[in-house]
Parts: C-alpha cells; structure tokens; sequence
C-alpha cells in the first residue's frame, strides 16, 4: 500500500461507493412509499318485505319475472292421480347474480265456486322441494268470486310433503334457484271438481 496509485485509486472507489450509498439512502427516504390497498365495493343488503305491496313494487319496478305457467291449465284430480299436470322446467340466470329473494304468485281456482277450498291446494315442487302449498303461509291470500290469489315470500315456502298434511316443511326457493342451472318445478291442483284450473304461477325476484 505504499504506492501512491493504488492509495489513490483505492481511496476513489472508497469515495465513490460511499456517494452512491448516500444517494440511494436519500432517494428511499423521500421517495413514495405508498402502499395502494384495493378498495371493496359493498353491496346494499337486497331484502323482499312480506306484503303485497312490496310484491306488486317490485312486480312493477325490478321486472325480472319467471313465467312458469302464464294461460288458463284445466287441473284436478280423478280416482287418485292429477290430471293436466305440469312439469315446467326454467333456466336461472344467474351466472353472475344470484337471486337474493323474491315472490311466488299463485291464481287458480274452480269453476263450480270459485275461489280454492278449504279441503282443496295447489301443489307446487321445484327438484323435490316443496309440495301441497299453505295458503295460511301466504302473505296475500285473495279469495273472490272467479279464483284465489296467492303471493308467498319466496324465501320461506311452507308446504305439506303429502296430502295427509301431517307434517310442514319450510324451504328456500330463492336459494334454490342459485343452485342449479336449470329447476324443473311440477305444478298440480289438488281438487277432484272437474273445473279446476290453473290461470297463473310466476316467480318475481330481486338479485
């Protein structure tokens, strides 16, 4: 180390490694060091009330509607089996939205009363989920002259498995819905009167 040029070159890379340490140093103390956090979008809680009103506001408003029978059906039962039944089988579109809830609508009847009788029901099964529908589990029950109108929340759907009606199930249709590409639903009127019929059954729904 006594010559003088390896002194000289030896204190210049000393020098110049010690500038850019002092460079790269103060560029890391004000340069930006922000962290971008990604930001959630939430999503406003969709929620189906239990009144007609609600019913008819989002029939009218949100129009997603499923027709799963939408012109006058002759429907009964004769010695044990239901005539004129139905197998109506739907597409859910819901590939990017799911349906959050919704509504069940119902108009059937007979022609020698009218409206549905006590002893009479209207049988609605989508993939095994349902049944003789409770018409006391409807949030709307219309009983005139021509034929009954029911509305049932879709989110909770009361039902007899059999025609005995010992025991009620409870079901989800709008999570159902979600579940499967397609639903068959198979729609029967539980009457043994001849002039039974079945003018309507629509799903309205909110995602």
């Amino acid at each position: 180390m006594n010559n003088p040029l390896v002194k000289t070159s030896v204190y210049f890379v000393v020098a110049l490694a010690f500038v850019l340490s002092a460079v790269f140093l103060s560029d890391w103390i004000t340069g930006d060091k922000s962290v971008s956090i990604p930001t959630t979008v939430e999503r406003p809680v969709v929620s189906c009330q239990s009144s007609f009103l609600a019913y008819q506001e989002t029939r009218e408003e949100i129009g997603q509607i499923v027709s799963l029978i939408s012109t006058r059906q002759s429907m009964f039962v004769k010695n044990g089996e239901f005539i004129n039944s139905k197998i109506v089988i739907t597409k859910s579109e819901t590939a990017e939205s799911k349906v959050a809830c919704g509504y069940l609508f119902v108009r059937a009847g007979t022609n020698e009363d009218g409206a549905i009788q006590e002893w009479e029901d209207i049988i609605i099964n989508p993939s095994g989920f349902g049944g003789h529908l409770k018409p006391d589990s409807a949030i709307s029950v219309n009983d005139g002259k021509d034929y009954s109108e029911y509305v049932y929340n879709l989110n909770k759907i009361q039902y007899w498995p059999t025609h005995f009606r010992r025991t009620i199930n409870t079901a989800d249709w709008a999570s159902l819905l979600n579940v499967q590409p397609t639903v068959p639903f198979t729609i029967a009127l539980n009457s043994e009167r001849r002039g039974g019929f079945v003018d309507e059954v629509s799903i309205v729904y909110k995602c």
